[in-house]
């Protein structure tokens, strides 16, 4: 399950380099890399990645857990980097926020507001996936049971 989390963040990436700039101005592609300057993003994409591989080595074997943390700390260097991401996050936040929107964004992260919010992420991030763990583990009988009904015909 907890290996979900690193499988979705790939899809992100994936699907985001997809994405084209064709409609977006230079102006609009500026402010949404002044946004996600402002927020930090760079640092809470390392600091979740990293987050979700200790949650995800959780399940890992005593014995090979520091094999397996540094071979997804390898992979997410090498294919999740901000440097190999952050243009086409600049292009998401563009196709979703006009450029108005972006520079209201960008104040607000340098606000002491938008500061602290920085600043508590990667702690509610964390207590975020928590909650999610929880709440399946406490709930893993229904869920293996469900899974077997629906596969049982396949």
């Amino acid at each position: 399950m907890k290996y979900k989390f690193l499988i979705i963040a790939l899809f992100i990436c994936i699907a985001a380099k997809a994405q084209t700039t064709a409609n977006i101005t230079p102006a609009h592609l500026k402010a949404a890399e002044d946004v996600l300057l402002a927020s930090g993003a760079g640092a809470q994409l390392k600091e979740n990645t990293l987050s979700m591989i200790k949650q995800a080595s959780g399940n890992v074997p005593e014995d090979k857990k520091t094999k397996f943390i540094q071979v997804m700390n390898t992979f997410t260097d090498k294919y999740m980097n901000w440097d190999m991401i952050k243009d086409q996050m600049a292009a998401m936040y563009a196709q979703e926020f006009t450029e108005k929107e972006l520079k209201d964004l960008a104040v607000f992260y340098r606000s002491p507001l938008g500061i602290k919010l920085n600043q508590k992420q990667p702690v509610l991030f964390q207590k975020g996936a928590q909650l999610g763990q929880q709440a399946v583990q406490s709930h893993q009988a229904e869920l293996q049971q469900m899974m077997q009904e629906a596969f049982k015909d396949q």
